[in-house]
């Protein structure tokens, strides 16, 4: 009974902050936005890391599971996730370099990035295989929640809607602001995508599935962890003007509905 007057009641905080980003989202963005930020800045550039290494984490731990099945599915869902490692590394390489050498660095040697990738996959695999395969009930269920998160939750529901809504991002709006739309209006494909956020820093939950047996401080302070580090992404893609309050609410919220949902959902 306490859980479900627990979700009625942050459901309850999510629609009046829905309805009040409706009315405000321009004027909050108008009033905290700064460009030159360093600390969000820092956030935009590396902010994506730590999500990406769960993605990666859940395709080796559910690789490692599977290894040993001959059967099509299992062999379709190795190569795609070999395939999806490779694209997850080099995508890790261009975050890293274009931020740390130049923006075009990867993209300026892309063959040889793609390679190295690719290789560096390869390898990983090859150590899979070599190993045991992975068992504990515990690590199956997180990766599986993990691949359901980012595939469902990230991948086809926020990357969906965010390349269909057209919502102009702040940075984009002209000096008038006659480009800004509020989020419940969708523009359809303009090439813009504001909405929702796609820096999905609620993809760090699963690893709150390890913790099923731990001690309540210790689920407390990890969870405190992940939720701050939300906030501060989330706070960080409003100040640097990449996106509106509306935009992360809505981005976080769908993550967050797909690991719960795949979290009752999957039996192991």
């Amino acid at each position: 009974m306490k859980k479900n007057w627990l979700v009625v009641f942050l459901v309850s905080i999510w629609i009046i902050l829905a309805v009040i980003f409706s009315i405000y989202d321009l004027d909050i963005s108008k009033q905290i936005v700064n460009q030159n930020s360093g600390w969000a800045r820092f956030l935009e550039n590396y902010g994506m890391i730590p999500g990406l290494l769960i993605f990666l984490s859940g395709i080796y731990i559910y690789y490692s599971f599977i290894k040993s099945k001959s059967d099509v599915w299992s062999y379709f869902r190795k190569v795609f996730f070999y395939v999806a490692s490779s694209g997850l590394i080099f995508y890790l390489f261009n975050i890293i370099l274009k931020n740390s050498v130049s923006r075009n660095f990867v993209t300026d040697h892309l063959i040889i990035f793609l390679i190295v990738s690719f290789v560096i996959s390869l390898i990983i695999i090859i150590v899979l295989h070599k190993r045991e395969p992975v068992q504990s009930v515990i690590a199956i269920k997180y990766a599986k929640v993990v691949l359901g998160t980012a595939l469902i939750g990230y991948l086809i529901f926020i990357q969906g809607v965010k390349y269909t809504w057209g919502r102009v991002r702040f940075r984009e709006l002209d000096a008038a602001f006659s480009q800004f739309t509020p989020w419940y209006l969708p523009q359809g494909i303009t090439g813009h995508d504001s909405f929702p956020s796609g820096h999905a820093a609620m993809m760090l939950l699963p690893l709150l599935i390890f913790l099923t047996n731990k001690k309540p401080w210790i689920k407390f302070l990890v969870f405190s962890i992940i939720f701050l580090w939300g906030v501060a992404l989330a706070l960080s893609r409003v100040v640097i003007g990449a996106h509106y309050a509306s935009d992360v609410l809505f981005g976080s919220a769908i993550i967050i509905f797909w690991f719960f949902y795949f979290f009752r959902r999957i039996r192991v």
